[in-house]
């Protein structure tokens, strides 16, 4: 369709300018001239028909198709079930920053690549509930068990023995690691990696409200996802100044 529409804009503009070059020269006379010049009027006028013809169908296409994707780009493109981060990769990251309730599984999942993140000379920051009485209550009754924070109790134990093994790790390393605990329930949880550079990426887990279920996880990236990105990334650093430096107690 494209060749025969250029094929048609060639003879238009070779009849123009037969037509003129004729009318020039006296070949023929005015009438024929003043035909010729007609019919070539009407085929410039009937290509441009068809040039805003299928210019208005391209954009009812592009609306149409702007109109799909929009009622598809729902939770299914947008969310995923959370998997604590294991498709990041840590091990060559220079800046770790994680936040969450207990962090059993993201801590286990991500242990080795820690140390060797921090072998490599990075700075991983963790943050996490503290072990207190109040703080594990408050973390049953967001998870609607008031009656069991003994489970926030048995999961925390865990990740703070694997926080301090990793402590010690770092002390014969060139990196660093910082860990605080916090007196409320983060309202979400957070891997990034490197987020102060252009090909940072990030996990957000969106807790429910209930406890041991599956959690839905947002993937973002700071190229493509600027606004949001920094977002979460300004509420870790809230979230982080608002805990207190995690002191491993003695025996």
């Amino acid at each position: 369709m494209s060749r025969l529409r250029q094929l048609d804009l060639v003879s238009t503009i070779a009849l123009a300018l037969v037509v003129g070059l004729l009318g020039a020269f006296d070949i023929v006379g005015p009438a024929i001239t003043g035909g010729a010049t007609l019919t070539t009027l009407g085929l410039l006028a009937a290509g441009s028909l068809h040039g805003r013809s299928a210019l208005a169908g391209l954009t009812r296409s592009v609306r149409q198709l702007g109109r799909e994707i929009g009622d598809h780009a729902g939770a299914d493109r947008l969310l995923a079930p959370s998997t604590s981060g294991v498709d990041l990769d840590l091990r060559l990251a220079a800046d770790v920053r994680i936040v969450g309730v207990t962090l059993a599984r993201t801590v286990r999942n991500h242990y080795a690549a820690l140390q060797q993140c921090l072998d490599a000379g990075a700075t991983a920051r963790i943050a996490l509930i503290a072990p207190d009485e109040t703080t594990m209550a408050e973390a049953a009754r967001r998870s609607t068990i008031p009656d069991r924070p003994e489970i926030f109790e048995h999961r925390l134990r865990p990740t703070l023995d694997l926080l301090d093994a990793l402590a010690r790790h770092a002390e014969n390393s060139p990196g660093r690691l910082e860990v605080r605990l916090l007196d409320f329930v983060p309202a979400f949880g957070l891997i990034a990696v490197d987020p102060e550079s252009t090909e940072g990426e990030a996990r957000i887990d969106i807790y429910s409200h209930r406890c041991g279920t599956a959690e839905p996880a947002l993937p973002l990236r700071a190229d493509r996802d600027h606004r949001w990105f920094t977002h979460f990334v300004a509420e870790f650093d809230r979230v982080w100044t608002a805990g207190r430096p995690y002191v491993k107690e003695s025996a």
